[in-house]
């Protein structure tokens, strides 16, 4: 049953896409940093055709988004252990598996299942996974102690050997190629990750592909529990949408269609989905150092 508008738990405000604002300074910090991000992935891609990077499927992404290194990625200090340690995970638009891993290593996931359109960037991903099991059996990473995750202001208490201690990461993390808003997909999931990949669902197949693609997770994600049914989703701002929007006529012709903007995704999946709350975790999030990615992450609880 869709829950009722405003069910938003406490200490909350509804979701406000500022980038439709015209004289919003943070917008205008996006969109300058797309266009870097557009002008990087040039330069470090071979020629290809424009189709290559129809769907987000940027080669170099985590080495463009996280300089200092996959480690340092921000979002990590936001996530929490009870919604990773020996959940069933699915991870939808993992691009090269970079975020994915270090998620299974610093929260011992029971398994996570990561999705993306391109068999290309899954095959990368797949050696992305093997050098890390490799360098963990060397012992030169620690990522595997989920405390590790935990930002300073967190208290976090020691937890029993789990799932990735005693399962190797090779047999807990798996990629597989797949579209997810066209495929048939029975398996049900604790949590489900959505990382910067709506912009690229909604250009390419529109209102009502959206629709479907949140309707879709909603489906795959287990009945609620104490603490299943978990959706983290990270949107990207609507005047991103501009920059992206050239990158195939299909996406061209879908942007000037588009009538459902960012700001509205969260009354969708409260009021028409059925999610029954949303938490908005980063929104005292002012690093100046990673404001070019400073996307809301919301979680949104079944």
């Amino acid at each position: 049953m869709a829950a009722k508008e405003g069910d938003i738990g406490l200490h909350q405000v509804p979701f406000q896409d500022s980038s439709e604002s015209e004289n919003d300074s943070d917008a205008d910090i996006e969109i300058e940093s797309e266009k870097e991000e557009e002008k990087n992935q040039k330069k470090n891609e071979s020629p290809s055709p424009l189709s290559r990077r129809q769907y987000g499927n940027f080669r170099g992404y985590y080495e463009h988004r996280n300089e200092e290194g996959p480690e340092e990625d921000p979002r990590l200090e936001l996530l929490r252990k009870e919604w990773f340690e020996d959940k069933e995970c699915l991870d939808i638009g993992c691009n090269d598996g970079t975020l994915t891993i270090s998620i299974a290593k610093m929260f011992r996931c029971r398994s996570i299942l990561a999705i993306d359109i391109d068999p290309e960037l899954v095959e990368q991903a797949n050696l992305n996974l093997r050098d890390s099991y490799l360098l963990m059996q060397m012992g030169g990473s620690s990522e595997n102690n989920s405390d590790a995750a935990a930002s300073p202001e967190k208290e976090v208490t020691p937890s029993e050997p789990s799932s990735l201690e005693k399962r190797n990461l090779l047999e807990v993390v798996t990629f597989k190629q797949e579209n997810f808003v066209e495929s048939q997909h029975p398996e049900l999931y604790d949590t489900v990750t959505c990382f910067s990949v709506t912009q690229w669902i909604h250009l390419n197949f529109g209102d009502q592909g959206l629709i479907t693609f949140f309707n879709k997770i909603w489906e795959v994600l287990r009945p609620v529990s104490i603490l299943g049914g978990v959706l983290l989703l990270e949107p990207q701002a609507w005047r991103s949408y501009s920059l992206k929007h050239d990158l195939s006529p299909v996406a061209k012709k879908n942007y000037n269609e588009i009538e459902i903007r960012p700001k509205d995704f969260q009354k969708i999946l409260l009021n028409k989905i059925g999610f029954r709350t949303v938490e908005h975790i980063n929104s005292g999030w002012v690093d100046a150092k990673h404001r070019r990615f400073n996307r809301p992450v919301l979680v949104f609880k079944k």
